[in-house]
């Protein structure tokens, strides 16, 4: 059975990967960001704080987990592409459209972080109206505990969209399990190679985010290289 990398080992692989892919890489990184910008401020414009209005802004705030879930899946296929050496490109980010398998399971992991999430944006809201500072700081405490707890139910299904992708002919329910099955004893391993890129976003902090142009497909390469090596390691066995 083989082992599974170090982490400097998978970012190594990452790194190399990614030479003389960066221009097109950060391309569709660039139309992702625009894109789940765009979807997720939508329901901003909305004003008021009513009954309708709280109802009206959670419809549109699911559909944007949904659609940004999507795109999520899009770059998952753009990476798991770029790491297999794979002729890849933009229409990737927009792939997941095509498939119910991609559609439901955004569904499932929008409204999973939707539970989590959105009564934060409530507190949000109604501290807007009352001018309550109370509201405002508990807003914060409710979305950070709300953030760790998707977090943490998230991390199984970590791998789904890179399985989707390896199994097409699997359904939702069998992807979701073999998901759970490669992360088994291994959760705290992608949440090590999570960690280990802080310092170096801490840095592009200092440059104004611009670093993050580079940091953020070294992180999404790392992670798809995470579940090559994962994928090999645990069929091996």
């Amino acid at each position: 059975m083989g082992q599974l990398k170090k982490n400097s080992e998978i970012k190594a692989s990452a790194r190399e990967y990614l030479l003389g892919n960066y221009v097109r890489v950060i391309s569709v990184q660039f139309l992702f960001l625009f894109f789940s910008w765009g979807i997720s401020t939508v329901w901003g414009a909305i004003p008021g704080t009513g009954t309708g209005v709280m109802i009206l802004t959670g419809a549109l705030t699911f559909f944007s987990y949904v659609l940004i879930q999507v795109l999520i899946f899009g770059l998952s296929r753009m990476y798991l592409k770029l790491c297999c050496r794979m002729s890849y490109g933009m229409s990737d980010l927009f792939g997941g459209l095509r498939d119910n398998r991609v559609v439901l399971s955004a569904l499932l992991l929008a409204a999973l972080q939707f539970v989590f999430t959105f009564p934060a944006d409530v507190l949000a809201l109604l501290s807007l109206s009352s001018k309550d500072p109370s509201l405002a700081t508990l807003s914060l405490i409710v979305r950070l505990v709300g953030m760790l707890i998707y977090y943490i139910i998230w991390l199984p299904f970590s791998q789904l969209y890179y399985v989707l992708l390896d199994l097409p002919d699997k359904g939702v329910g069998d992807c979701i399990r073999i998901s759970f099955w490669l992360m088994k004893g291994q959760k705290l391993k992608l949440v090590g190679i999570q960690l280990s890129f802080i310092p170096l976003i801490l840095l592009s902090i200092l440059t104004v985010g611009i670093g993050m142009i580079w940091v953020t497909p070294y992180m999404n390469a790392s992670y798809a290289c995470f579940h090559l090596n994962l994928t090999d390691v645990k069929s091996a066995g």
